[in-house]
């Protein structure tokens, strides 16, 4: 029987629930719809809670019973044979019949509890919330509720104040603006709504369609739109003024009207900012900016690409380029990559990925990739373009070329591509700064290749000196001698056998001289078997080169020896002097001089000076004024706010034309010259005088124009007769 109970009073609990959130969710639907409408999040909550607050009052939920379910349970479910009520009563007032005839409703109330149900009408309230929601928010997108609402009411900080122009009788009434709209079109590339607003105050991409549409209370005779140096006339239509621009810079602007009377008014003036189309931003995750693979390992580039742009992304590619060869045999090749992810036009954010695999682009040891990923937004006719910085890959190149001098053929088999000095003191610094991170082998391995590098550069420096002589016969010497080549001579530096043509015993040296016969031609010929005279430098470089060879030589010693650390200092000498060698040999071509006209021999020392004038010459250097016409509208202003005289057409011109120079500052800092340039534009429509707006013009113009340079000039000293009493006194003592 308990059960019985329960399953009535659960049942009532969810009757209860249903209507409260039938009530709830039509409430919460048209709260949407107001703020939609009206865009006031308070009026919204106001009209949900009114609407809740009403339901509840008119279904009163609180007023079901159970002796209400139980009606309906003996309406709805056949079996409970119209005796749900006897599970209310007292089983101690009840007789014998009516005892069994509640347990057997009670075990029916039990198999039949889930036929219970209510009738509602949660369905059509979601459709009709739903319905309503859509028709609110495509008149909000559209515009036209705000068009709707605007006729009436205009928002307090939106209100156009206008400045009457000239002297008004008291009893015309000056029209007041009764709406105002202004509808911004975007370019249609952006894909946004037209947006409307009462507030006169503007900012919009560049290029978007701004319509103005003003209705007054009266009938105007004419009515200007005051942008910068141009004044627009506006049409009237529908019972307003109209008038569409293109914003394509940021301005200032103003509303100019003539009443019937012939009466001119000018409002204040309102800004018109534009900005521009941003670019594509790309960002690159997983990815290094350099990534080198082995030849026989896997050879992929994974990385996820971020794109993000403000009105919509049109195309994105991959840029790559592979590089295959060296020196003057290498060749490029360019391709553009499309990305592993689908790409969707339009959308302003987007995440893309790429697996880039070197094998599908046909690269081979030493091949080099470089690439970058490039965006385009859909800005029309020319879109903005953005791109990554460049990634560097490459495969590592297993075969690696030596020199070697062959016997037979005296060949030098030396690649072209050698290390520079330079190069090789950055390559001895990374060395030592990789150091501690690097084993040992690897270590001394590096500093004896680099030591092979100096020694290559030593050799082509020395081709300038006639060495390749002196090397290929002392090679050739040791060759016959002993019959068989050391392997490692390419690799080591013999200092005692390279220096054994010098180790002459000096009195057999001194011997020969005496007995051989002198060559009386020694003194006046190029003797090209001499090394020391087989070179291209001048003798006075020659001493340079062989001081840079000889560091040379010692910096390689220090790499061999595994301490590039003592290297470095040899290095940078040898660099030093290389330097000064280059320096040296420039040739510089010196620029001719004036030739003068020959002198006549019959005036020559004869004093006559009548015939010579000297030589005079006037220059004017005119200083470009940067703004002319404010300089010349400070001095007018000042002289009508001295004499009071009535404003004329050359001054309201002049005004004109100050108020546009000035709208250029004003546009860079509004807040400090945008009531300087308000009362410039008034005084320039204006037919009578405001003492006020000339002080404020005239202060405005000062803090606008820069400080003039003081030219030199005499300065005027203070002379009186007391001082020059002074000064004779103190010349005398």
């Amino acid at each position: 029987m308990k059960e019985a109970r329960d399953i009535l009073h659960n049942a009532l609990a969810k009757w209860r629930l249903i209507r409260i959130s039938e009530i709830l969710l039509l409430s919460l639907a048209l709260a949407i719809c107001t703020y939609l409408l009206f865009l006031n999040l308070w009026v919204a909550v106001g009209f949900l809670i009114f609407i809740f607050t009403i339901g509840v009052l008119f279904i009163k939920p609180w007023k079901y019973s159970l002796s209400n379910i139980c009606s309906h349970i003996d309406m709805t479910v056949l079996p409970m044979e119209h005796s749900t009520g006897l599970l209310l009563e007292n089983e101690a007032n009840l007789n014998v019949l009516s005892k069994i005839q509640q347990a057997r409703i009670s075990e029916k109330l039990r198999q039949h509890k889930r036929k219970i149900h209510f009738k509602n009408y949660l369905y059509p309230i979601i459709g009709f919330a739903l319905v309503c929601i859509i028709a609110a928010w495509i008149m909000n997108i559209t515009g036209v509720l705000q068009t709707k609402s605007g006729k009436n009411k205009i928002p307090q900080s939106d209100i156009v104040n206008f400045q009457v122009l000239d002297s008004v009788p008291k009893e015309i009434i000056a029209p007041k603006i009764t709406e105002q709209n202004i509808s911004i079109r975007y370019p249609s590339y952006t894909n946004e709504p037209v947006r409307s607003t009462s507030n006169m105050n503007l900012k919009v991409l560049e290029g978007s369609r701004i319509t103005w549409n003003i209705k007054f209370d009266q009938t105007l005779k004419q009515a200007l739109l005051k942008l910068g140096a141009d004044s627009l006339e506006m049409a009237f239509k529908n019972d307003s003024y109209s008038r569409t621009i293109t914003a394509d810079y940021s301005n200032f602007y103003s509303i100019k009207f003539t009443d019937s009377e012939n009466h001119g008014y000018l409002s204040d003036l309102f800004s018109l900012e534009t900005f521009g189309d941003e670019p594509p931003v790309i960002a690159l995750k997983g990815l290094k900016q350099f990534s080198s693979f082995e030849f026989d390992g896997p050879q992929q580039l994974e990385f996820t690409t971020i794109l993000d742009d403000d009105f919509g992304i049109s195309n994105a590619a991959i840029i790559a380029t592979v590089s295959k060869g060296t020196g003057e045999s290498v060749k490029f090749r360019e391709e553009r990559l499309s990305f592993d992810t689908k790409f969707s036009p339009n959308n302003k954010s987007q995440e893309l990925k790429k697996i880039l695999n070197l094998r599908d682009l046909k690269m081979e040891p030493g091949d080099e990739l470089y690439f970058y990923v490039e965006a385009m937004d859909n800005k029309q006719p020319k879109p903005n373009v953005s791109r990554t910085e460049t990634y560097f890959s490459v495969i590592k190149d297993t075969v690696s070329d030596l020199f070697a001098v062959e016997g037979s053929l005296g060949a030098d088999l030396m690649p072209d591509y050698f290390r520079s000095q330079r190069q090789l003191i950055i390559d001895t610094e990374k060395l030592l700064k990789e150091k501690p991170s690097i084993k040992k082998q690897e270590f001394n391995s590096r500093s004896n290749e680099l030591g092979f590098d100096q020694k290559a550069l030593r050799i082509k420096y020395g081709e300038f000196m006639g060495d390749e002589t002196e090397a290929g016969s002392i090679t050739m010497g040791v060759e016959e001698e002993t019959g068989d080549t050391d392997p490692l001579a390419d690799y080591t530096h013999d200092h005692d056998g390279a220096n054994e043509h010098n180790l002459v015993d000096e009195e057999h040296e001194g011997h020969e001289d005496e007995e051989g016969d002198e060559d009386p031609l020694e003194a006046y010929v190029h003797n090209h078997e001499n090394p020391e005279a087989s070179t291209l430098f001048a003798q006075s470089l020659k001493s340079k080169l062989k001081q840079a060879m000889a560091e040379m030589w010692d910096a390689e010693l220090y790499l061999r020896l595994f301490e590039p650390e003592k290297s470095l200092p040899y290095q940078y000498k040898a660099l030093k002097l290389i330097q000064e060698i280059k320096n040296s040999a420039r040739i510089y071509v010196h620029r001719i001089g004036f030739d003068p006209p020959p002198i006549k021999e019959d005036k020559r020392l004869t004093g006559e000076l009548d015939e010579i004038g000297n030589f005079t010459k006037n220059e004017f250097i005119e200083q470009k004024e940067l703004y002319p016409n404010m300089e010349e509208a400070l001095a007018r202003l000042e002289m009508l706010w001295i004499t009071e005289e009535k404003i004329t057409k050359e001054d309201r011109l002049l005004l004109d034309k100050a108020g546009n120079e000035l709208a250029r500052l004003a546009i860079e800092e509004p807040s400090k010259y945008l009531e300087t340039l308000q009362a410039i534009k008034w005084l320039s429509e204006s037919e009578y005088l405001d003492v006020a707006r000339i002080k404020i013009a005239i202060k405005g113009l000062y803090s606008a124009l820069p400080p003039k340079d003081i030219l030199p000039s005499a300065q005027q000293k203070y002379n009186s007769e007391l001082t020059n009493l002074f000064i004779e006194a103190l010349n005398v003592e």
